[in-house]
């Protein structure tokens, strides 16, 4: 899969810096073989930045809690460009392929 090309360019400055950590939502260390790959792809509706990478989380909702600390950290990283990221959003995308969670980049989508 490629990106569909756009005349908007895409906001990419920073995002090699986002350390994506995983959490875990127990107390107990997961079972490894119970780890699932989730990727973060960054999207406007017409241009996807694809995570090539994904990370492992044991659920869910650990890959949604390590999105949302991915989104606040390049949120963080340079407020003023804020409105850059307008209309962008994180989708955290199963191993098969499918969208299983959105969420909003542009900070007044989430306030």
């Amino acid at each position: 899969m490629s990106s569909i090309p756009t005349s908007k360019p895409a906001p990419t400055e920073g995002l090699m810096d986002v350390g994506l950590p995983v959490c875990s939502s127990t107390a107990s260390a997961p079972d490894p073989s119970a780890l699932l790959r989730y990727y973060f792809n960054l999207t406007d509706g017409e241009t996807v930045i694809w995570d090539q990478e994904g990370v492992e989380a044991s659920s869910l909702q650990a890959a949604v809690i390590s999105a949302m600390e991915a989104v606040e950290e390049l949120r963080s990283q340079d407020a003023s460009n804020s409105d850059e990221w307008q209309g962008w959003r994180l989708e955290i995308v199963d191993a098969a392929g499918r969208a299983v969670q959105s969420i909003p980049l542009d900070s007044s989508a989430s306030r």
